[in-house]
């Protein structure tokens, strides 16, 4: 059986006093919303999607009701909705660098793997010529974050509608993994499930809102396809949970609310970050992210960033993501969607280390 070593490091890893490669913002406690307690209930109607939370995911990304699929976190919607589409043997085209778990699911499915370029020299951009040179007639899905995790760089939609005109000339798929979209707040674009029949999105209520125990995600697609993954339910469990649902239809009714939670946290932490980059260029190199709370800085003059991130756990107690799990040895991601006074206890930490290093 695959396993995804990176979920495994991070479940499994010895917690640090200073946790800055994370990829989310702070956890809402139910101290912040007491309310959360009056609208949980143990049984109701979620055979195929709780329906006040489809609706309300219907509403805020102007979609049909037929074209919304549930599911636990937003892990399990890519997963639904790669195995609706993909079967072994099929070619798959995924960004390069990427979030493992995404790479692993579609390696599960036995797929072939084909990758294109997000390279540093472009800025993490999608060299969509390179990613058009790799499609032939069996590929049937390509696979891409936006904004792209770990780096934070944001795809236009422009961007991405040639991506889908380009995939669908070979009758594939797009999948759109944009959790952290909505980190753009008032800036964020209309969701690229708009963008092409082809084009499926997911999401989840986990990074930017910080509900990661409502395990609340969803797939945006059409609806043949959509039914296709509500079959795919099936075979994981009857009905969903409706407490957890319940709750999370409860959430988007104060969405904005949570969005305002993250923005004044995220908004000055990425002052701090840039400062800091500025501060330390002789020995970091960045793409500033299009928004969010990760960038993906690059170690000048070290060929292995595992050690570096090693010791900066075992010495300082500090603990950044290292990049072999995204692919690029030489990078880590860093993450500010925290406690802005442990950010910054964090970076003076990573200073030091980075000091200490000749």
């Amino acid at each position: 059986m695959r396993k995804i070593v990176y979920m495994e490091w991070v479940k499994l890893k010895a917690r640090a006093e200073c946790e800055i490669g994370g990829s989310g913002v702070t956890h809402v406690k139910v101290a912040e919303w007491p309310q959360a307690r009056d609208v949980v209930e143990i049984n109701d109607n979620n055979h195929y999607g709780y329906p006040p939370l489809i609706r309300q995911i219907a509403e805020r990304y102007e979609v049909g009701t037929d074209q919304v699929v549930t599911a636990p976190g937003c892990s399990m919607a890519n997963y639904l909705a790669a195995a609706a589409i993909v079967k072994a043997g099929d070619e798959v085209l995924v960004e390069k660098p990427v979030y493992e778990p995404l790479i692993g699911i579609v390696r599960l499915l036995g797929a072939n793997v084909k990758r294109f370029a997000r390279s540093l020299r472009r800025g993490f951009a999608i060299d969509i010529d390179d990613l058009a040179s790799k499609l032939t007639r069996k590929t049937r899905l390509v696979v891409l974050t936006n904004m792209h995790n770990p780096s934070g760089v944001l795809t236009s939609n422009d961007e991405l509608r040639e991506i889908g005109r380009l995939a669908r000339k070979v009758r594939a798929h797009v999948l759109v993994d944009e959790v952290y979209l909505d980190f753009l707040f008032d800036r964020r674009p209309r969701s690229s499930v708009h963008l092409g029949d082809n084009i499926v999105v997911t999401s989840s209520l986990t990074k930017c809102y910080g509900f990661d125990g409502l395990r609340c995600g969803w797939v945006l697609a059409p609806p043949k396809l959509a039914e296709t993954m509500w079959r795919l339910q099936d075979f994981f469990g009857v009905n969903g949970a409706v407490p957890a649902e319940k709750i999370a239809a409860a959430a988007f009714e104060n969405i904005d609310r949570f969005a305002e939670r993250t923005r004044v946290v995220v908004e000055p932490n990425r002052k701090i970050v840039e400062e800091f980059m500025a501060a330390h260029s002789d020995r970091l190199q960045w793409v500033a992210p299009g928004g969010g709370p990760v960038c993906f800085p690059r170690l000048l003059g070290r060929e292995n960033g595992w050690d570096f991130a090693e010791r900066l756990f075992r010495d300082y107690s500090t603990r950044v993501m290292p990049g072999r799990f995204f692919e690029m040895p030489q990078h880590f991601r860093l993450g500010f969607g925290g406690d802005p006074a442990a950010l910054k206890n964090g970076l003076a930490r990573l200073s030091q280390a980075l000091r200490d290093t000749v």
